[in-house]
This record gives C-alpha cells, structure tokens and sequence, in this order.
C-alpha cells in the first residue's frame, strides 16, 4: 500500500501530464499530429513598392521556423518592376529557404513602378546570396504545381499586394479546378483602394470577388500598428529585410505600417483575432472596397485584431527581428 504523501504526489504528477499540451513532444517541437495540422502556405506578393511585404516575409518565415506554419511557395504579383523575383529570392535565402519555388507575373498591366529597393537588393546576389534576380516561372503554372503537390482542401493562399493572380488562376481550366480541390482559405491584406483597385488590380476585381469559390478571409488593419524601427535595426546588415527598410524612406528609423504582417499573423495564430462572419467584401460605388454588413455572403469573412496597437505591434516586431533558425552563412564580404 503507498504511503498518502505518494498517493498524493502521484496524482499531481499525473493532473499535471494531462494538462499538457498534446500537439507537442517532451521536446517542445510539434508532434506529427499536430505538423499535420499548421497553416500550409502560399505567399502572393507584390514586394518592392512598400516595405511591409518585406516584414511580412520575415514574419512569415519565423513563423516556419517555430513550427506554426509551413511556407510552400512564394508569388510574385507585380509585372511592372520584374526585380521583386529576387528580392523574395534573397529573404527566402537568408531564412535558409532558397530553395523555395517561385513564380511570377509576366504581364506588365498590373504593379507599381516605383523602385524602392527592389533592385538595390535582387542584383546584389554577392551580399545577400541568392539565386534569382529578375525571372521565375510562371504565375499559374507554379501556383498549379504547389497545389498539385498537396492534400486536398489543406492550401492557404495569402496574398499582401494585387491578387489578380487568383483570377489568372482561375481562368485557367485546371487552374480552377486546383483551387477546388486543394484550397482550403484565401487570406488577403485588403480594403480600401490599393490591392484591389489601384496599379491596374481593378480591372480584375470584380471577377475575383464575384467568382473566388472558396473562403476567403479579409483583414485590412495596420495602418496604426508601427513596426520595423525598435528590433529590426539590430538585425546583421545582411538582412535583406532590415535593407528593404533602411532603403524605403525612413522606415527603419520611424517603422512603418504592418497591414501585410497582420494579415500574415492571422493564418498562424487565429486566436488574436475576432472573425465577423456575416457580411460581404464588395466594391463601393466610389471604388474602394468595403465590408457590407448588410448583405450576407457565407463565404466571405471580416478579420480584426483583438489586441492593442501597440500589443500587436511587440508581437510582430519580434518575429520580424527574430535570427533566422537555419541561415546559411556567408563568404565573409572583401
């Protein structure tokens, strides 16, 4: 018979491994049930004219690095600046991803021109030490090829710029028929003018919100949650994330607006944020686009934080500044 002092300890031994978490082993790392489960991600992006496509890749990749999500390509958007292939090339490589697929725009009729650091950091392969520099394959044909290579209904696509690539997408007969089939969620930084209107996206947005067959997920907040400016300036220069922003006005000095970081934050960790399920995006008789709560569409969903600006702001901030967990270093610069 055990004494009551064991009986005692053994009971809170055992209430204590039942309050463990069961996606994890005694390692910490996530078990293969729950590696099943994380976010597969497609990233869309329209990198170069704005610095916060750049802390969003970072935020993306260290979320691969925790284990949160899982990263299975990269888009590029924009046909008018053709050097945002080797700005994803170089922070994928920095991360220890350069070998991540890419695909890209080939038309010129949507994108910003302006260069803020796009090419600075895609034609500087010694220092940052990528591959790519100004071409990839092509759009649909990589987003068909990530897809065709997943389980059904299990792809999060999440774009940050101009999602005209979807409707490319789903022009495309088996192109549809791969997002049908493997697309679980669109994400989308969104609202307003600029990624769905603005650079030559409008002609392209009414067909998408019309026709998108699967759930799509919303989240324009941002504007007011700085980041960029505390941790990111401590990060080695060969950071191309850190150059993106010292190159883009005074973004590393002052930090800059986080709508792609937030909207990247969702697909990882849902539980920050409040989801309105009824309602509808629609394009406003202005232009901009809107969320009408008066007209439901079971489809189309709201995403807002429930954290502060200034909480959100810590939250991104580390992850954007967090050292990369498989970087591959480089020959020392001469």
């Amino acid at each position: 018979m055990k004494h009551p002092r064991q009986m005692l300890l053994c009971s809170l031994v055992a209430a204590l491994i039942l309050t463990l978490p069961t996606g994890c082993s005694h390692t910490g790392k996530p078990s293969p049930s729950a590696a099943a489960t994380i976010p597969s991600v497609i990233f869309d992006t329209d990198i170069g004219s704005d610095c916060d496509d750049a802390g969003a890749m970072a935020t993306l990749h260290a979320l691969a690095d925790a284990g949160e999500l899982r990263i299975l390509g990269v888009i590029y958007s924009s046909g008018r600046i053709k050097h945002g292939v080797g700005v994803c090339d170089a922070i994928n490589t920095y991360y220890g991803r350069g070998d991540l697929p890419v695909g890209s725009y080939k038309g010129n009729d949507v994108g910003d021109t302006t260069d803020s650091y796009s090419s600075a950091i895609a034609t500087n392969t010694l220092r940052f030490g990528h591959d790519l520099v100004d071409d990839a394959p092509e759009l649909v044909s990589m987003y068909r090829k990530v897809l065709a290579s997943q389980p059904d209904h299990s792809v999060t696509i999440l774009t940050v710029g101009h999602p005209h690539g979807l409707v490319h997408l789903m022009r495309d007969a088996r192109g549809m028929k791969m997002v049908r089939k493997k697309v679980a969620r669109w994400v989308a930084m969104g609202m307003g003018g600029w990624n769905f209107e603005q650079c030559g996206m409008s002609t392209y947005c009414e067909k998408l919100l019309g026709q998108w067959p699967m759930p799509f997920y919303i989240s324009p907040a941002g504007a007011d949650i700085i980041t960029g400016h505390r941790l990111l300036p401590q990060t080695p220069e060969a950071n191309p994330v850190r150059e993106a922003y010292r190159l883009w006005g005074t973004a590393l000095a002052e930090g800059r607006s986080s709508w792609d970081q937030v909207a990247t934050l969702f697909v990882a960790r849902p539980e920050l944020f409040r989801v309105e399920d009824r309602g509808r995006v629609e394009r406003s008789a202005q232009g901009p686009i809107v969320w009408n709560a008066n007209v439901n569409d079971p489809h189309h969903h709201l995403v807002t934080p429930k954290l502060s600006n200034s909480e959100m702001a810590s939250i991104i901030e580390e992850l954007m500044a967090r050292p990369p967990k498989n970087r591959v270093a480089l020959p020392a610069r001469r």
